[in-house]
């Protein structure tokens, strides 16, 4: 389906497979997919419990055999991989985990849509990878060389073997229920709580995406046809850096006095990459129609309402 005449009610009663459901985003998608009718199957280490019509599935994709297994058992017609290592560390001792979690179980995922001839594969790429020739780009954690390798695989299938992937590098997604280290949720929480939010420098410039937007592009990527599986940008092709994200906070909770700059050191080779959008527009029919204080707003009260 082209991008121009998307219908949503075209995925009603579509078998789809959430790899990563008990994740951030995973659980967004999830819950999505559900409202709009489809066979939802959410699979996770830990049995997710994202009620309505999902399906809850226990499965770690790093293990081939439980893999096949699921693939046998669902036989999905989209399956979406979104489970990841996404701790942004440098230290050497996060290699081996995000080899297991990144490469390793979205190869088995690949390789079995690809032996299933699953119609559909949506797979995550990051705006951490490297930029550049590949020869001399070089990573700048762990988790940006395993997502710069696994998004290399895909293209690989994808052109060798037809593999019929749809590739989203997400920008900076933020938004409800996102992991507690993140530095929104982790801002947001301290100053909810009164405590003092302890930040980096914060001059890194970033392209900050609102969750329900991204969540709408994986959506769309399931039904678009003629993608191919070149990574596209998923973010507002807008850059504000840590500090402008962390002073909104400060001034919608009402806390600025308890930001505290420079109290944590900032990361070496941090990435700098603003969404180029024309090609999501183009491909997907998407645009980011959420602000910064809009999302901001929302992501607030929806830590509000629980602490």
């Amino acid at each position: 389906m082209h991008a121009d005449r998307i219908d949503y009610q075209d995925l009603r009663g579509r078998r789809v497979m959430v790899i990563g459901a008990s994740g951030f985003l995973g659980a967004h998608v999830a819950r999505r997919l559900d409202a709009l009718g489809a066979q939802v199957f959410a699979l996770s280490r830990s049995v997710p419990d994202l009620g309505g019509g999902i399906t809850n599935h226990r499965c770690d994709a790093s293990d081939e055999g439980q893999v096949r297994a699921a693939f046998a058992d669902i036989r999905p017609d989209v399956v979406y991989h979104l489970t990841s290592d996404s701790r942004g560390g440098r230290e050497v001792e996060l290699i081996p985990d995000s080899l297991r979690n990144d490469v390793a179980a979205t190869l088995n995922v690949l390789l079995e849509a690809h032996r299933q001839k699953t119609p559909r594969i949506v797979l995550t790429a990051s705006m951490e990878e490297p930029m550049g020739d590949a020869g001399t780009a070089v990573p700048s954690s762990p988790y940006a060389a395993a997502k710069w390798v696994t998004a290399g695989y895909a293209r690989m299938l994808a052109a060798l073997h037809g593999l019929p992937v749809v590739v989203l590098r997400l920008m900076m997604t933020y938004g409800p229920g996102q992991k507690d280290y993140k530095v929104i949720p982790a801002t947001i929480r301290a100053l909810l709580k009164g405590e003092a939010a302890t930040l980096s420098s914060g001059v890194r410039p970033v392209d900050w995406v609102y969750v329900d937007e991204v969540t709408d592009a994986f959506v769309r990527a399931a039904l678009v046809q003629g993608v191919g599986a070149e990574s596209i940008d998923v973010g507002t092709g807008r850059l504000a850096t840590v500090r402008d994200v962390a002073s909104l906070i400060g001034e919608i909770t009402g806390r600025q006095d308890l930001l505290r700059f420079g109290a944590l050191g900032d990361r070496p080779m941090e990435m700098v990459r603003a969404a180029q959008t024309e090609p999501a527009e183009r491909l997907l029919g998407w645009k980011a129609n959420t602000d910064l204080r809009a999302g901001l707003e929302k992501t607030v009260a929806w830590y509000r309402d629980r602490l």
